[in-house]
């Protein structure tokens, strides 16, 4: 009697053993995502009529609550937004829009200090320059908004820069 309760006793603690760890692994499926649910946003960006590659686009919660969105241009203007990876869409609001166009410039290396070239006290490298007017760069003077509606993609965002 005793080794048929000892045999209960060992299967009953093998299939909760069992249990406990297909419930902590879980079956499969990875982390569920607590972030905010997002709607994807894309659109197309011109300057003086032309498509602008390689534009830096913001989207900057109007309210104080929200999250900040960006994304970048493709040869035709083109963009598609992300908020937390890649162009993971944006989280429905209204947003003050931010646009630039850095200058691509050189980057030098530094040197170390056995390096005949080596220069203690390097010039200091003037910051890149915007290609689009100034005004764009900058959510308070920009003029530009887009307003994400919930549940809703947003695919025909178009922004026409002028001088």
């Amino acid at each position: 009697m005793r080794n048929d309760l000892g045999n209960r006793l060992f299967n009953g603690i093998s299939l909760l053993s069992i249990f406990m760890v297909l419930s902590l692994h879980g079956c499969g499926g990875g982390p569920e995502d607590t972030r905010p649910v997002r709607n994807s946003v894309s659109g197309v960006i011109t300057y003086q009529g032309n498509p602008v590659e390689d534009a830096i686009i913001v989207f900057r919660p109007a309210s104080s609550e929200g999250q900040t969105a960006n994304g970048r241009t493709d040869a035709t203007g083109a963009f598609k937004m992300g908020t937390f990876e890649g162009t993971d869409g944006v989280v429905p609001g209204e947003y003050t829009v931010m646009i630039s166009k850095l200058e691509a410039t050189s980057t030098s290396q530094a040197l170390p200090e056995d390096d005949p070239n080596y220069d203690p006290n390097p010039t200091v490298e003037a910051p890149p320059k915007n290609l689009l007017p100034e005004k764009y760069a900058n959510a308070e003077t920009s003029g530009l908004t887009a307003s994400v509606p919930e549940g809703e993609e947003v695919t025909d965002l178009k922004f026409e820069l002028n001088d």
